[in-house]
């Protein structure tokens, strides 16, 4: 598991060879260094050096986070076996049968965010049943090669991507001017925000992988890229509705007004005020708690928690 220390001034000791925090408020726990994975660094607190020993003898690497999320700094152990290792078991699970139930669970996942941004629109949304009917073949893709799945799981995505963004359309505020998902540029409101939105989800998401260890730049579905981070391209897709979702909400609450927005060539992106709302409302959404899969946590955490669950997946496997 990654060890998240997100509360300011927490104290962190060793203690009888274990993690020991202390935090402002008197709460204490001990933590064994053989159930991290790694320490992420949030907020301003006293990482004693015998907590950073403690790490480095478990080869746990620490990672200093900014405001939004991004890696800052690394402190490691002076080797990189551990490293080396997860990576090249990254190389093997590409290959292996297991790669394809993991990437079709994950669109999966995101089919699910999905249906129940429709269902909290109108219960018994109509479109919501036709998406799980197309999601209904996953379980026969997760049996694929690789490289088979990747091209089914792609056409099954983009086949639920057409009706839920149609779906949408039809419950957004006139001012959206939303009728399909374009990027770079965006053409409307709705497209701007959200592509904002998504940028920055990229970032906690590639930040996640690293903090587990992981290279994000070898990816599972994404074909590999030069200097692109494509596993978060991978593990973005769960939590896209959930960044959909809070654009919608500040849709229906009026929230979004013209002055958000900026013309650029051929389409449109956020103002210096959109940012000026957005980035502090996201980092606030990241904080906030929510269910998922059985755990209460805040947003961010359970972003981590799922690179965490890959990493140990790819450590536990022969």
């Amino acid at each position: 598991m990654q060890l998240i220390l997100n509360t300011k001034d927490l104290e962190i000791t060793r203690l009888r060879g274990l993690f020991f925090i202390e935090a402002p408020n008197g709460d204490k726990r001990s933590i064994s260094p053989r159930k991290v994975s790694s320490i992420a660094v949030t907020q301003s607190c006293n990482l004693h050096t015998s907590a950073i020993e403690l790490a480095a003898a478990h080869e746990i690497p620490i990672y200093l986070l900014n405001a939004i999320g991004k890696v800052i700094a690394r402190m490691g152990a002076p080797n990189f076996q551990s490293i080396a290792t997860l990576r090249r078991r990254q190389v093997e699970f590409l290959i292996s049968p297991e790669a394809s139930r993991w990437v079709t669970g994950l669109y999966l996942l995101k089919t699910e965010g999905q249906v129940n941004n429709l269902l909290q629109m109108q219960a018994k949304h109509p479109i919501a049943a036709s998406i799980k009917a197309i999601a209904r073949k996953a379980d026969d893709i997760a049996k694929l090669p690789m490289v088979e799945a990747g091209v089914k799981i792609m056409a099954m995505e983009a086949a639920i991507a057409r009706q839920y963004w149609q779906a949408l359309a039809q419950w957004l505020p006139p001012e959206c001017d939303f009728e399909k998902r374009t990027r770079r540029p965006a053409q409307d409101p709705f497209n701007a925000a959200l592509n904002y939105l998504y940028g920055m989800l990229y970032t906690v998401v590639e930040t996640a992988l690293f903090a587990a260890g992981l290279d994000p730049h070898l990816g599972l579905l994404h074909a590999d890229e030069y200097n692109k981070p494509v596993l978060a391209f991978d593990f973005i897709e769960p939590f896209r509705p959930w960044a959909d979702w809070l654009l919608i909400q500040q849709y229906l609450q009026a929230k979004v007004p013209a002055a958000y927005f900026s013309k650029i060539p051929g389409g449109l992106s956020l103002s210096k005020a959109g940012k000026t709302h957005f980035i502090p409302l996201f980092n606030e959404w990241l904080r906030s708690e929510r269910t998922w899969g059985g755990r209460k946590a805040t947003v961010k955490n359970h972003i981590y928690q799922l690179a965490g669950r890959f990493a140990k997946k790819l450590r536990e496997d022969p």
